[in-house]
């Protein structure tokens, strides 16, 4: 603020002042004065990295800058400069921030509740419909904003308290597009960092905002090169950064990110002509030479490079520039303050959701009387995020006028709606004719109250066909507690084998409702016991009949443990899931046979570099008890357990071998073969191999190790929108050998 104390200053003294300065050289002529310079600074995405390369430049040639007017890219590096920082420090931030966690709004996997991250097994299709008023909304951007909305509130929360755009160090204004009317808003009041978003908004891609009851979008529709509004600043002189591209080629229009550049292209190369014809001739234009570079509108891994290429195109407009310096003691631009954190003496929730803001704020982990700490307050808001019912969530630290310091968490209830719909697909396909195709669809209706009660509703059309419906109600503000009845339908076919040989095929139809309470231990735990009824309905559909398959009734007790810290659903690097199950099949609750059923799997995943090791586990048991009316029974369909497919015995067709006793151990390496995206449309491939030894017993007398069979695989998986795709190649004991492709998840 050096620059606005040496007005102010100046006023006080008043003209005698001045006169008194101007007294001993009065015969002397008058030092000419620089002429007041605007900096305009155009959108490119990536390539309005090499703005900061330009302002370097500028800062080495002591040319001042009286005013910044920016669009998107233009728009993030101008309000950062405008907030007081210098090329160096908008350097290292190019240069080191992780734009991937910025680009994807996406809650890591460890903060997402056991709830939320068991629907990702559900469905792997990650799009959802929103339900509101009646109607299904598709999402308003393929990004909503919520890591880039904290990435650039933290860049300038130094000024965070500056609301009009004329008191910041430099003054600054940004442009957005109304994309209801198509017309240029200039943004010169209000939040920094959420003008700084609005600016940047690509339609399609990010999600428009709205500020002043005007929904915004990508300011370079309108007006990519704002050359009139930094006129209107009351500059005399502009330097204008374009980094805009030429049209490709059809040759070259191959791939995502040269299509993705050529639509910025056609958006902006009318204003920005128009633009341009603004300019005087005293005016500078410096146009990075960014193509022969190949640097793209994504290109953010090339940060270095872009702004290299701009301190080079500034340097090569030295003559035309040079006029602009300022004198050598000329006041400098403000420098940014150290950002002292406040001790935080209060907190406050604002929501317009229909979640209690007491939830919200015992999820808030900050501590009263202690300064903040802004890493816990990006996880805590990251797991708040992660709750699925808010479109933005961020913070704000005031100073009340007592002088104490309260931080206010501000909640915006999703403007699509809290409820909605999501789609699954599944369809196993292999060489031996086995083919299994599912679709799936699923109703999960939140907002039920304030504690966060939910109602879900899935049904499955085709492999093992099912229809679900779940009311889950947490008991307390922690949602620790909780209690949940679930409906289950099942119909599936089992392939009863004994002594490695199948001899029947049986369906079962079987229903049962459940009740249990249940406590969540973190996100990673969650623990479960309750009662169940129902009834299995079975048929021998191929082969010799088994003793006691019959139609009968069931009832019982069960508990149950699940453990999930991978870091990803699919294709994990790290982490262990664990799940484990023991049902009580009692005739006085109204089995129609007494049993014991227990089952646990295990996947322990861990990285060395690039490759990674994910080992498995799965033993299964069912005991029944002795029935003197049917003493021949040998096992209850509705309870067997299945092994073989794809990465479970490969070579074998699925559930291929069943009965009463299971186990199965393999190893599974996999490595990433191409490099990570910055778009949301990331497709990871890989490469893998698998190891597995396993099989399926009726009678605990059959189990023994030497009677496992060894199988494995190699293939190729790809983390599509639509779940994993494997292309891949088993051989197992037997000359058991198959060709598999599988597309999206393959349900249970």
């Amino acid at each position: 603020m050096r620059v606005l104390a040496a007005m102010i200053v100046a006023l006080l003294l008043g003209s005698g002042s001045a006169k008194a300065a101007d007294a001993p050289g009065e015969g002397a002529p008058a030092q000419a004065q620089p002429p007041r310079v605007g900096l305009v600074l155009a959108g490119g995405g990536a390539r309005g990295l090499a703005h900061i390369g330009v302002i370097r430049y500028l800062e080495e040639r002591g040319i001042r800058v009286q005013a910044i007017a920016g669009t998107s890219m233009g728009a993030i590096v101008g309000a950062m400069h405008a907030s007081g920082l210098d090329a160096a420090a908008m350097e290292e931030i190019a240069t080191t921030l992780d734009w991937k966690h910025a680009f994807d709004d996406t809650t890591p996997r460890e903060q997402l509740s056991l709830r939320r991250k068991q629907e990702d097994l559900d469905f792997l299709v990650r799009g959802k419909l929103r339900y509101k008023e009646g109607r299904l909304r598709l999402p308003m951007g393929a990004i909503e904003g919520q890591h880039l909305n904290m990435v650039l509130h933290d860049i300038v929360g130094h000024v965070a308290r500056v609301h009009d755009f004329d008191a910041l160090p430099i003054p600054f204004r940004a442009v957005a597009t109304d994309i209801e009317t198509g017309d240029a808003v200039v943004i010169g009041r209000g939040d920094l960092a959420m003008a700084m978003r609005a600016s940047m908004s690509i339609p399609g891609i990010f999600s428009p905002i709205e500020i002043d009851g005007r929904l915004l979008v990508d300011g370079g529709i309108a007006n990519n090169i704002p050359v009139d509004v930094a006129q209107a600043m009351g500059v005399e002189r502009l330097i204008v950064v374009d980094v805009g591209t030429a049209l490709y080629e059809r040759a070259r229009l191959d791939n995502v990110l040269t299509l993705m550049d050529q639509l910025t292209t056609i958006m902006t190369r009318s204003n920005s002509r128009q633009q341009l014809a603004r300019l005087d001739e005293d005016d500078v234009l410096i146009a990075p030479a960014l193509d022969a570079a190949g640097i793209l509108t994504m290109s953010f891994d090339k940060a270095a490079e872009a702004i290299a290429i701009g301190y080079a195109a500034a340097a090569r407009m030295e003559p035309r520039l040079a006029s602009l310096a300022a004198d050598a003691d000329a006041p400098a631009v403000a420098e940014r303050p150290r950002l002292r954190l406040p001790r935080i003496d209060a907190i406050r929730v604002e929501s317009d959701a229909a979640v209690s803001p007491e939830l919200l704020r015992n999820m808030l982990t900050q501590p009263l009387g202690e300064r903040l700490d802004r890493a816990r307050m990006e996880r805590d808001i990251a797991e708040i995020y992660g709750l699925d019912e808010f479109s933005r969530v961020d913070y704000e630290v005031a100073r009340e006028d007592d002088g104490r310091y309260v931080l206010t968490l501000r909640a915006t209830a999703h403007p699509s709606g809290i409820s909605y719909l999501r789609l699954g697909l599944g369809w196993d396909q292999d060489s031996r004719g086995s083919s299994d195709f599912a679709l799936r669809a699923g109703w999960r209706q939140k907002g039920i109250n304030r504690l966060g009660a939910e109602w879900y509703t899935l049904a499955q059309l085709g492999g093992r066909s099912r229809l679900s419906s779940e009311f889950y109600q947490p008991l307390d503000i922690g949602r620790r507690l909780f209690v949940d009845a679930r409906y289950d339908y099942q119909q599936r076919q089992i392939n009863v084998s004994e002594r490695g040989s199948v001899i029947a095929r049986v369906e079962v139809d079987q229903h049962r409702f459940e009740i249990a309470p249940g406590i969540n231990l973190g996100n990673t735990v969650s623990l479960r016991a309750g009662g169940y009824l129902g009834t299995a309905d079975t048929s021998v559909e191929i082969g010799q009949g088994i003793p006691g398959t019959r139609d009968e009734d069931d009832g019982g007790w069960f508990a149950e443990l699940r453990h999930d810290s991978l870091d990803r659903t699919y294709f994990p690097t790290h982490g262990l899931r664990l799940g484990s199950r023991f049902d009580d099949g009692r005739k006085a609750w109204g089995a129609g046979t007494g049993y014991e059923a227990w089952t646990t799997r295990a996947q322990l995943v861990r990285s060395f570099g690039r490759n990674v090791l994910s080992a498995n586990l799965r033993w299964s048991e069912l005991d029944i008890d002795f029935d003197a009316a049917d003493p021949d029974r040998i096992t209850l369909p509705s309870q067997a357990f299945t092994l073989g497919g794809f990465l479970s015995l490969s070579g074998y067709t699925r559930d291929s071998l069943a009965g009463n006793y299971l186990g199965a151990a393999s190893l599974v390496w996999y490595r990433r073969l191409n490099q990570q995206s910055l778009l949301p449309t990331d497709l990871p491939v890989y490469a893998g191999a698998s190891l597995e030894a396993g099989n399926a017993w009726l009678r605990r007398s059959e189990v023994a190790l030497d009677e496992a069979i060894v199988a494995g695989s190699v293939f190729l998986g790809i983390e599509s929108p639509f779940g994993p795709v494997f292309l891949g190649a088993g051989i197992g004991e037997g000359r058991q050998r198959a060709l598999y492709l599988q597309i999206g998840q393959q349900f249970e």
